[in-house]
């Protein structure tokens, strides 16, 4: 039987600013992914509760520049679009300019990336095919880049959408009334041109509605969406989607500190006069709030109960799609042997200061999203290091982080703790815990409990686990969550990579005591 109601988040992992179409029974969802490598995830549902991740379709950022992590740069708020059989995706890269990809196939491989727009400090871009077959494109600007915000910008956009034609209009300035005004979704319903945006800030903002008989505007403006007396904070940015039932609903974020952006959806209310609301009016103030427990959209197929893959046996040719880089990988990082099931990473070594000072800014940290609030990971894992300094394990990382691994000392391995904090420019980092161990394996495991408090442990037999190390709690970076993965690295030798210092990891498992 059919689940009657779904409950929020449907997505408990940093799946920020999210856009999200229909094509026929299928729905997509896309995400921003900054400097983490594969880029722009896509996501696929059949009923907007289940999602899991299908493709990515940026496997490289388009610059050496991206070789190290870029912490707050990379791929910002996409928007995805299907247009004469054909989907797109528009992101931008907020120093360079505004980008664009494209497929006939969202499962399979996407275009190279096409520069739109070249420019500095132009962002969240939404492409709009009008019923006149004429083109646009809407943009937000960022402060940090370009001087200004709180303004939305229409241009002229090629019939291919390939290229912006002209230097675009300043349709609506919300500096007074919608500060912070970003993110900017065009559509266009019974003759009327809306624009969706968030303003007030990513913790504490809203979603605005604007509309105009004209693309240009004027517009008018209309708070939809709010916390209200909610727990829900700044519950904005996101996507408008009709269901093949003719229901209206709408995808967005929460900003949930160390576990990201999380992602919530809400009913949809149109009026007769051509506005709506997102969310329910449950303190009677006109605006929207959002609900946690609503009843599950009419969609035409029942719910395939799949859910974001998180764990991982290693028994692919490839990683997993819940795998990405901390920057632009290289090949000679590691390996897969599948014939024993096994992923072997090589030990990078440190290219510059910044890396030598804190493994959170090495490029080789493989990282998943955090993928629920409560949850534990185990890992197994054999060192075969030669090199003094080479270490290897499991780490949770972020602008507060901290790892457990082997290292690789004068008189044997240690079993050690980092903790580390990003302040500014400033790296912060020691060993708060160290223990010699006999031998070259042992089970690692991270225990995250609600407020993401965290606790490492360890086994050298896989049953009998022991606490090791400090507790702490990690916290996010700039617009992204923190992160669970793995490292290898040396950030003492001389080098590129010590082929001869590996870590062999023989699974990545997740248990949860609520489904993700």
């Amino acid at each position: 039987m059919k689940e009657e109601n779904y409950k929020n988040p449907i997505i408990h992992a940093d799946y920020s600013d999210p856009d999200v179409i229909r094509v026929g029974n299928d729905y997509f969802l896309v995400a921003s992914s900054f400097n983490c490598v594969p880029g722009l995830p896509i996501l696929h549902s059949k009923d907007l509760i289940h999602w899991r991740i299908i493709n990515y379709a940026v496997k490289k950022l388009p610059s050496p520049e991206y070789d190290t992590p870029q912490i707050g740069k990379g791929i910002w708020a996409p928007a995805i679009r299907y247009h004469n059989g054909k989907f797109y995706i528009y992101f931008s890269i907020p120093d360079d300019g505004i980008f664009c990809c494209y497929t006939d196939d969202p499962f399979g491989k996407w275009s190279d990336i096409v520069l739109v727009k070249k420019a500095k400090g132009w962002i969240d871009p939404c492409p709009f095919w009008d019923d006149d077959g004429k083109a646009y494109l809407i943009n937000a600007f960022a402060k940090s880049r370009i001087g200004f915000n709180s303004k939305l910008c229409i241009s002229k956009l090629s019939e291919d959408g390939l290229s912006v034609l002209d230097e675009g209009k300043i349709v609506f300035d919300g500096t007074n009334t919608q500060p912070t005004i970003e993110g900017p979704k065009l559509y266009k319903r019974n003759g009327y041109y809306y624009i969706f945006a968030p303003a007030g800030g990513v913790k504490y903002g809203w979603q605005t509605i604007l509309r105009s008989k004209n693309v240009y505007g004027p517009y008018e403006e209309r708070i939809v969406l709010h916390q209200g007396n909610t727990l829900i904070n700044g519950p904005h940015q996101g996507a408008w989607i009709e269901t093949e039932k003719g229901e209206h609903w709408f995808v967005h974020f929460q900003d949930k500190g160390p576990y990201g952006r999380i992602v919530h959806l809400q009913p949809m209310t149109w009026f007769e006069d051509d506005w709506c609301i997102i969310g329910v009016d449950q303190n009677q103030d006109g605006i929207g709030e959002p609900v946690l427990e609503y009843r599950k959209p009419e969609t035409e197929e029942e719910s395939s109960h799949f859910y974001i893959e998180c764990s991982d046996h290693f028994d692919s040719e490839k990683l997993s799609f819940a795998w990405q880089w901390h920057a632009n990988p290289r090949d000679e990082w590691y390996s897969i042997d599948i014939q024993r099931s096994v992923l072997k990473l090589f030990a990078v070594c440190a290219k510059d200061s910044q890396q030598k000072r804190s493994m959170f800014y090495m490029p080789n940290l493989l990282l998943q999203k955090i993928p629920a609030e409560e949850f534990e990971v185990v890992t197994k894992m054999k060192a075969n290091f030669n090199t003094k300094g080479s270490s290897s394990g499991l780490i949770v990382s972020g602008y507060k982080y901290s790892a457990i691994g082997l290292e690789r000392r004068e008189d044997g391995n240690y079993l050690i703790q980092i903790l580390g904090e990003i302040v500014g420019a400033n790296a912060n980092e020691k060993i708060v815990e160290s223990k010699k161990i006999d031998g070259n394996e042992i089970y690692l495991k991270l225990k995250m409990g609600k407020g993401a408090n965290s606790e490492f442990l360890y086994s050298v037999n896989g049953k009998e686990f022991f606490k090791f190390g400090l507790e702490f709690i990690p916290k996010e970076d700039v617009w992204t969550g923190s992160k669970v993965g793995l490292f290898c690295v040396n950030r003492y030798a001389e080098g590129n990579v010590l082929e001869e210092d590996f870590a062999e990891f023989d699974y990545f498992i997740f248990n949860f005591w609520e489904v993700c």
